[in-house]
């Protein structure tokens, strides 16, 4: 089941828990730095893979093009169920003009081995051209 408005599923029950989820810096540039980290635990064999949605003022939830950095850093980590993920990518090369000082959303859902969908958390970052 999808939950409204965004493009995540719905939690499992008893599904991994996610906390502290964050985007530094705290704002988004054309190709700028972004140092993307959470916290997990309660992941059954680990965690397999992450869902990490953008959604810029005005537009609809699509895949961030920094969910595959995120997704190597859950690759590169062992089965623990406890943990945390650090990764560093880069925003989208070009922003439209209209963007300059909007609100884009980011939200974040994991899905361990074992296949249980977590709960989703909400980063927002302002858009500076």
């Amino acid at each position: 089941m999808l939950v409204a408005g965004s493009g995540t599923v719905s939690p499992s029950p008893e599904g991994p828990v996610i906390s502290h989820f964050t985007i530094e810096p705290p704002i988004a540039t054309p190709g700028g730095p972004a140092r993307i980290r959470f916290e997990f635990r309660g992941a059954q064999g680990g965690l397999r893979s992450a869902t990490l949605l953008a959604k810029p003022s005005g537009s609809s939830w699509r895949r961030s093009v920094l969910e595959e950095v995120v997704n190597r850093a859950i690759g590169g980590l062992g089965p623990s169920a406890d943990g945390a993920v650090e990764a560093s990518g880069r925003h989208q090369g070009t922003y439209a003009r209209e963007q300059h000082g909007t609100t884009t959303l980011y939200e974040l859902q994991v899905i361990d081995k074992a296949g249980r969908k977590s709960n989703t958390l909400t980063a927002a970052l302002e858009v500076r051209l």
